[in-house]
């Protein structure tokens, strides 16, 4: 099972014709819903794969009672329960996982654990990572990976594991609540609703409204990138344990400045 809206790779994306991930025959489930997608997990479903928090999707994040509901379903029925944490394990010190409660069977994570460059990996219950242990079986299963045993990545990971303490990133998911409320409000005294704030922790996204949303959403991209901001143009910001206070407050006045120049 996997669920719209969901981030699953762009394979076959460059197909002029539907833009399939994978040519496999999945279920779709519905996200934040947890009666409609417990009524679709059914016996011969092998494995849910589901973003704790939607990334590409919104910067949605699940309910823990959705989450919940997975875990507890995926045990009913004998499928594998996979957080795909590639944004959120940046999150928290454990992830959404630990900073929720509820534990995956398998879990993804990304580049941010190779100190920013090329990296990837998946991990998960004793008796599956068994599998991919030669010495535990001949029928082994076989990883392959371009940038598997990437001595560069894994000094770059270890370098910014020192840094990456909790604390700082409790500091830094503060100051992502601060973003958020201070680019909310900014939107809001607006007047009209044009815009939706989501996100977690450290990252915030800008969800544009109405039928000139993606108008507007690519003047805001444009405007912030003018005033030395990044904004992800699909709409979203990210902080790192590097920023600050006086960063936040930059933004948030210049999403002021464009609520009163542009909308």
């Amino acid at each position: 099972m996997v669920f719209e809206r969901g981030y699953h790779g762009g394979t076959l994306m460059f197909a002029g014709t539907n833009p399939l991930n994978l040519p496999h025959d999945f279920v779709m489930g519905v996200y934040n819903d947890a009666e409609t997608t417990r009524a679709r997990l059914t016996l011969d479903i092998g494995a849910i794969l589901v973003e704790p928090m939607l990334g590409a999707g919104g910067m949605i994040p699940a309910t823990p009672a959705f989450l919940q509901m997975l875990r507890v379903e995926a045990t009913r029925i004998g499928a594998v329960l996979i957080f795909d944490e590639i944004i959120t394990s940046r999150l928290f010190y454990g992830g959404l996982q630990e900073h929720l409660g509820i534990t995956p069977d398998m879990t993804t994570i990304g580049k941010h654990f190779g100190g920013g460059f090329s990296f990837g990996a998946f991990g998960g219950r004793s008796d599956i990572m068994a599998l991919f242990d030669p010495r535990a079986t001949p029928d082994t299963l076989h990883h392959s990976g371009t940038w598997n045993n990437n001595t560069f990545s894994m000094t770059a990971g270890c370098v910014g594991a020192d840094l990456l303490s909790r604390a700082a990133l409790e500091r830094t998911a503060e100051l992502g609540h601060r973003l958020r409320q201070g680019v909310a409000g900014a939107f809001a005294r607006r007047g009209d609703a044009v815009v939706r704030v989501t996100g977690v922790s450290n990252v915030a996204g800008f969800d544009f409204l109405g039928p000139d949303g993606p108008r507007i959403r690519a003047a805001f991209y444009f405007f912030m990138l003018r005033r030395g901001i990044y904004v992800a143009s699909r709409g979203f910001a990210s902080l790192n344990i590097v920023h600050q206070q006086e960063h936040v407050d930059r933004l948030v006045a210049a999403v002021e400045e464009f609520c009163r120049d542009v909308l």
